[in-house]
């Protein structure tokens, strides 16, 4: 006799969430450019990633990095 199938686990959130430290001379810098400081850092974090955000907001590969 087999066993019911148990449902699916489910699915890890997409994103993580990380408590940051940051100078107030990036807040400003943030401010003066009129993006967010969460923006900001999630743009630096994808580059380092060989990353960008795309005009729909999506993560693509950056132009030139290495596949």
């Amino acid at each position: 006799m087999s066993k019911p199938k148990s449902p699916p686990a489910p699915r890890a959130a997409v994103s993580n969430v990380l408590l940051v430290e940051v100078p107030p001379q990036f807040i400003a810098l943030c401010e003066a450019s009129g993006a967010t400081p969460q923006a900001t850092l999630r743009g630096m974090a994808a580059m380092l990633c060989g990353l960008r955000y795309d005009a729909h907001n999506r993560l693509v590969p950056l132009e030139g990095a290495a596949a």
